[in-house]
């Protein structure tokens, strides 16, 4: 399984240059939550979207009995413009990706992956979270309220 996390590497850069360009502030993520549910869409894996807010929660059952585990994950962005120049820079004028959520949702959208194509192997079910508002501290509330 290790060769094959490695060998996602390339996609997973993808998919955070893709997200760093389209930074959303709050618990509002249209673009990203889209973004994130085509991703799943694409792997196969079953998810539900929050009625309160962007967040989304796939479900990944697995093969064999066990215990449930979450991985969670932010999906918000600062209020900061970006002026790094770079190619994959924000097309989102005073939104930026500027402490790593768009790193950590793409980690998670090929954590996915991997977990979805050894699902028969797994013992219970992995539930991946994708948090809007951890920046306004009330996104996680909001997701056990609405997706538990």
């Amino acid at each position: 399984m290790w060769e094959e996390c490695r060998a996602l590497q390339e996609y997973i850069v993808g998919l955070r240059r893709d997200l760093h360009q389209i930074p959303e502030v709050g618990k509002d993520l249209p673009e990203t939550s889209a973004y994130v549910a085509a991703e799943l869409d694409k792997i196969g894996i079953p998810y539900v979207r929050s009625e309160k807010d962007s967040g989304i929660l796939a479900v990944i059952q697995g093969g064999k009995p066990g215990k449930t585990i979450c991985l969670r994950v932010d999906m918000d962005a600062l209020a900061i413009t970006e002026a790094t120049g770079l190619p994959f820079a924000s097309r989102h004028v005073g939104c930026m990706h500027a402490c790593g959520h768009d790193t950590h949702t793409a980690m998670l959208l090929g954590a996915g992956k991997v977990l979805w194509a050894h699902k028969d192997e797994l013992d219970g079910t992995v539930r991946l979270m994708f948090q809007t508002a951890e920046e306004q501290s009330r996104g996680a509330e909001i997701m056990i309220e609405n997706l538990n």
